[in-house]
């Protein structure tokens, strides 16, 4: 029968109540971490030989051990006990039923503390590598959307009143660059992150040789933690990608209430596929944007989860508390819902399809009237001069009921004689567009350059990798410039 007294249990005469039992136990979230536990537990049996406190034929049983136990996890084979706390737990028991006394050795200087930070560090890690790949390919699906609309004018908006001709591609491009400081974040923690805590014990360090630093090479990590103290109370690593995704969600947020109203009757500036919306169980006709609506929800979620994560860890005293059990399922429903939301948001805008000439047709001449004043700039009349006369013949044409380009000649005249029939050139978008070619603008050759320079920074990004490495060759992830 298998061993169901707790690790912890030497000091105490009995066990825990049912209750607290039930309360404690994490392995119902923590087991997502096997992958990492099973790496951590390899990698450590190895310093534990290179410590003498393994014999070679002990760590060979060991070892083989753990290829078992990953097996069995990859086979939806691996059994739990009510007494596995958690992941930690619950691969020592198995690996001792598996090498005996061996295996009851595997925790030899180290604790619960570092153990559980090194895999969580492995985990987001991981699952951090392939959200990479997932917003390097929605930012390749954006700049491909963007070549393909160079040339549609829509209204551009600001408090949601019209405000100035817009490219398409422009507008697309700005999401790309709103995205792209996620991707640059990722970069920029990765550092951070990839620093190793095993060996760090309950808060003062292994009490045998342990060679830390060779056992951040087996792992893939870049260093190790200074101090064994902050290494086991620290999860800012934790809360820093929470911000990161919680700054990708709010944006992306905005995208989406961007694109609900553009989907709507009122605009019409774009269809979603059918695959990406739903309808209405009482009204036959509704076509709701739900994929923008439940992206928008979900960025609500990931920004309380960071604000939790600071909130738990404000007012612990160093080092590990076991308060920090949550910081685990603040994150990992986060983690396994942020790819699919990623690809979720690439596919909707994907299979999408745009209505130029809704776009075109929305298209009013209030929009010019910055270029009218601009117009009036030209030829020495200043800015502030040349704004009133421009709101003047604004409020003109709203009294006559005329749009701007169809007031006469005469009337233009009447607010400054700069005015000549050139003015008329003014309302023609293309026109409009082509006169804010400056750097970042919506011009034609301003939109040319933000492409080139798109591409080639998806190809920097594409020139990352994050490859595999680990103990006796199994995966681990560290990003490298090829």
């Amino acid at each position: 029968m298998a061993n169901s007294k707790k690790v912890w249990q030497g000091r105490f005469e009995q066990g825990p109540a049912a209750i607290m039992e039930a309360f404690s136990r994490s392995v119902d979230t923590d087991q997502f971490m096997w992958r990492e536990d099973i790496a951590v537990n390899r990698a450590w049996a190895t310093a534990l030989k290179e410590a003498g406190i393994y014999s070679a034929d002990e760590l060979k049983r060991v070892l083989a051990a753990l290829d078992t136990i990953e097996a069995e996890f990859e086979q939806d084979r691996f059994q739990f006990l009510p007494a596995d706390e958690d992941i930690h737990v619950a691969i020592e028991r198995r690996l001792t039923e598996l090498a005996g006394d061996a295996g009851a050795k595997i925790h030899t200087g180290r604790s619960r503390n570092d153990q559980v930070v090194t895999d969580f560090r492995l985990y987001l890690r991981r699952k951090g590598a392939r959200w990479l790949q997932a917003l390097i390919d929605l930012q390749a699906q954006l700049v491909a959307l963007a070549e393909q609309h160079r040339h549609v004018v829509l209204p551009g908006y600001t408090h949601l009143q019209q405000a100035q001709p817009l490219a398409l591609a422009h507008v697309l491009l700005a999401y790309f660059w709103g995205i792209h400081p996620t991707l640059e974040r990722l970069r920029d923690f990765y550092p951070r992150l990839n620093r190793l805590p095993l060996g760090s014990g309950a808060l003062a360090g292994a009490g045998f040789p342990i060679d830390r630093q060779r056992l951040a090479e087996q792992l893939g990590f870049d260093d190790v933690t200074p101090n064994s103290i902050e290494a086991t109370a620290n999860r800012d690593f934790a809360a820093e990608f929470l911000f990161i995704v919680a700054g990708f969600y709010t944006f992306l947020s905005r995208v989406c209430a961007e694109w609900q109203l553009w989907s709507s009757q009122e605009f019409r500036f774009i269809d979603f596929s059918d695959a990406f919306a739903t309808g209405s169980s009482m009204m036959p006709q509704k076509k709701n944007p739900d994929a923008m609506e439940l992206i928008r929800g979900k960025a609500a979620v990931a920004i309380a989860a960071l604000q939790q994560m600071l909130i738990l860890q404000k007012g612990l005293p160093l080092s590990y508390q076991r308060d920090l059990q949550e910081d685990k399922p603040l994150t990992f429903r986060i983690i396994q819902e942020l790819r699919p939301a990623t690809e979720l948001f690439r596919e909707a805008v994907a299979t999408a399809r745009f209505h130029p000439e809704a776009m075109a047709a929305r298209i009013d001449d209030v929009l010019y009237a910055t270029d009218l004043a601009d117009f009036l700039v030209s030829r020495g009349v200043p800015f502030r001069e040349a704004h009133a006369i421009v709101g003047q013949l604004v409020r003109e044409s709203e009294r006559r009921g005329v749009p701007l380009s169809r007031l006469p000649l005469t009337v233009y005249r009447q607010h400054s004689p700069h005015f000549d029939a050139s003015v008329f050139e003014m309302f023609e978008p293309q026109a409009s567009l082509a006169r804010r070619n400056v750097e970042g603008g919506t011009g034609p050759q301003a939109v040319e350059q933000q492409l080139e320079k798109a591409r080639n920074v998806l190809q920097e990004y594409r020139s990352y990798r994050w490859i595999a490495k680990g103990s006796q060759g199994r995966r681990g992830f560290r990003a490298r410039k090829k």
